[in-house]
């Protein structure tokens, strides 16, 4: 049972799903789903445009959570990379890593009633965006780290010491500003911490940044 699972969540078991549903549907066996081959070159022609136009120099940003971080037209991660000083580039790497992981985590539906004002810049962000800045600044005040002298760090006890409480302060939850799953976000951070202090893979580095390890 364990190896059947263990397949399942690989990247293999993945594309040989995807490649069983293109041959499918080139078969014409598939309720969901045509494919016209015909189309293709011009869809193609259609994605290049678009990229062309909107990124004229090629330069294309990170999609996903990077995104977030610049809600309201604000470079956090260049406070962040601020923030971190002159560090070496294999740490700037793990503490990517830290803040990107954590971040993604908290990030489910926060409800229709939540929002975020973030202090200082006075902007209101809801749903992911609210939760990416979020978790961001709980990041950046060392929500995370166990180690006060280093707060941008997502290290094992730190996480696991991640508790509601912290989580309602850092995201500004109330009763007038409800966030749904606050019991199990918090649970869900702890749980990382246990798989990074328990796992082996991590016993140079026991923080999330050790995947870059």
């Amino acid at each position: 049972m364990t190896d059947s699972v263990s397949y399942l969540l690989s990247a293999q078991a993945v594309r040989e799903r995807a490649h069983d549903v293109l041959a499918r549907t080139r078969a014409g066996d598939s309720k969901l789903w045509r494919l016209d081959g015909s189309r293709m070159e011009n869809a193609a022609d259609i994605v290049a445009s678009v990229t062309r136009e909107r990124y004229p120099d090629l330069k294309i940003p990170y999609h996903s959570r990077w995104r977030h971080f610049e809600a309201g037209g604000r470079d956090r991660y260049g406070m962040f990379i601020s923030a971190l000083g002159n560090v070496s580039a294999v740490e700037r790497a793990r503490s990517e890593i830290d803040l990107a992981v954590t971040s993604v985590l908290l990030d489910a539906g926060a409800g229709p009633d939540w929002k975020f004002i973030e202090r200082g810049a006075n902007q209101v962000f809801a749903r992911s965006e609210g939760l990416g800045v979020a978790s961001f600044h709980a990041f950046m005040q060392g929500a995370f780290s166990s180690i006060e002298p280093k707060p941008f760090q997502a290290d094992s006890a730190g996480l696991q010491n991640f508790n509601a409480n912290a989580l309602v302060d850092a995201f500004h939850v109330s009763a007038d500003n409800p966030l749904v799953g606050v019991e199990g976000r918090a649970a869900l951070i702890r749980k990382l911490g246990e798989v990074v202090s328990s796992n082996p893979q991590f016993e140079s580095v026991r923080r999330v940044g050790g995947l870059f390890d």
